[in-house]
């Protein structure tokens, strides 16, 4: 066989378990390098570019645009210019990922189709070879493993070779040969013992929105249940391939179009979007097993207005009001280290720096970039960084060290006139801090009524990491800080 190279499905980070396949860049037949951008690929956090890990030319995209898949999933190969059709499909037949773990069945959706066999000739049906069924190792092993009697699987590999993906789906139809994938199953189809086939993700996202299982139509191979097919379910469509095969992703429109269900007072119908499911789900565990509590003190920043002033002229930048609080919060933590905290179990986890997650609006929900070592940088610094930073968020080219850890986070909701609001807790971090808008109020000065801008601020502490008394005393600082800026700008 010639040497080819699997293109599979990547794992960015320990919570990801599957990835959707937003753009494809190349196309079969395409000479491309090490480096290059071949796809975009999208998790519940990002969408990143996905660079091809070897040279040579793409001889096979086994994916579409919208498809996901499990860890380890193949989704093309790579190889000489030169290699056969038949080198590529005994490659392909042959690939088995360790990453998916297909033995123990942990795959979150349903598995690609096998490709198509060609008409057999008379000799081309399973035969010995040597004495055995002619099968790829991988497909033995795996058929040692299940306990599945490897001569009564179908092969659908070239000259009905078996391979690994035969004996699986072989196993997931209950020992029966896998039908015809083109139409999906009329009704679930029970697996040995009673017992609805699914895949993990889809028992848990079934779990999560209240779905019977059994009331679930399946499209995969014997009718097992795949998340698209619980997302469909959960959209009123009755089971897979309602909305088509497309699954949501956070860059585009859901992949179920909108319904409308008529009345006096009609009502539309969204599919909520990856990015927004997560948000959906890690905010409701916030709010549920954090024990927050809340801290506001107001802030008088004429001073700071007339210092960043100075300061841009002087430095022919335009470093924005929120720069200024970034730095002021890096600081204000570095005096305070309690404060940088991040919350694990029985462990408490203190940081030597500020690493400062800030929330920026995107299409389809919200996404918090890091801002590394605030406290040592200085506010043109920040601002460079912040504005590459939430270009990228917007354009979901962010990279996933620049979303994941983080010590402390900001969100700031000034710019839209919000006076004052409470921030939820991003765990495993101790405090977030709710910043609202600067304006004008009546204050008293020495006595006397005067005008002063003002800006409220909120800290929102998890109780466990962070008591009253040591939020009071970062505040304190934050505000000495804002309130006598020359700090910020040495």
């Amino acid at each position: 066989m010639a040497d080819m190279t699997a293109v599979a499905m990547p794992k960015w980070g320990l919570e990801m378990t599957e990835g959707t396949v937003v753009k494809v860049h190349v196309a079969v037949g395409d000479e491309v390098t090490k480096g290059q951008t071949i796809m975009d690929i999208e998790t519940e956090k990002i969408a990143n570019e996905f660079e091809a890990e070897a040279s040579g030319v793409i001889k096979k995209i086994i994916v579409n645009e919208g498809d996901t898949k499990v860890i380890g999933e193949l989704l093309a190969i790579i190889g000489p210019a030169d290699a056969s059709d038949a080198d590529v499909d005994e490659f392909e037949g042959s690939y088995v990922s360790v990453a998916v773990g297909r033995v123990e069945a942990t795959s979150t959706a349903a598995p690609a189709a096998a490709p198509a066999p060609a008409a057999p000739a008379a000799s081309s049906a399973p035969a010995s070879d040597d004495g055995s069924v002619k099968a790829s190792p991988p497909a033995k092993r795996l058929a040692r493993k299940l306990g599945v009697d490897i001569a009564q699987v179908t092969g659908t590999g070239r000259g009905g070779r078996i391979s690994a993906d035969d004996v699986q789906a072989f196993a997931d139809a209950g020992g029966a040969a896998p039908a015809a994938e083109e139409a999906p199953a009329a009704a679930p189809a029970p697996a040995a013992g009673g017992e609805v086939r699914a895949t993990p993700g889809a028992k848990r996202l079934a779990k999560e929105l209240g779905i019977d299982l059994a009331t679930v139509a399946g499209s995969g191979r014997g009718g097992r249940i795949s998340k698209e097919d619980v997302e469909a379910a959960a959209a009123g469509g009755g089971g897979a391939g309602s909305y088509g095969s497309t699954p949501v992703t956070a860059e585009a429109a859901p992949a179920a179009p909108a319904q409308v269900i008529p009345g006096d007072n009609a009502v539309t119908v969204e599919t909520m979007n990856n990015m927004r499911k997560t948000i959906a789900k890690r905010l409701t565990e916030s709010k549920q097993n954090v024990p927050h509590f809340y801290l506001t003190v107001d802030v008088e920043i004429d001073n700071l207005l007339a210092r960043r002033a100075k300061y841009n002229k002087a430095n022919g930048t335009k470093a924005s009001v929120n720069d200024f609080i970034i730095r002021a919060a890096g600081l204000a933590l570095k005096a305070v280290p309690k404060a940088n905290v991040q919350f694990h179990g029985d462990e408490l986890h203190y940081f030597e720096n500020a690493d400062i997650s800030i929330a920026v609006a995107i299409d389809g929900g919200l996404i918090t970039p890091i801002v590394r070592a605030a406290n040592l940088k200085s506010v043109a610094q920040i601002a460079d960084e912040v504005k590459d930073l939430a270009a990228r968020a917007r354009e979901n080219k962010l990279k996933l060290d620049e979303i994941q850890g983080g010590s402390f986070s900001i969100s700031n909701l000034g710019m839209f006139g919000i006076k004052h609001f409470d921030a939820v807790i991003n765990p495993p971090q101790g405090a977030i801090l709710a910043v609202g808008a600067g304006e004008e109020r009546l204050v008293a000065k020495n006595g006397a009524a005067a005008v002063a801008t003002v800006m409220t601020v909120t800290m929102s502490c998890d109780h466990r990491a962070i008591d009253g008394a040591l939020g009071a005393e970062f505040l304190a600082s934050f505000k000495e800080l804002l309130e006598e800026p020359l700090a910020l700008v040495i």
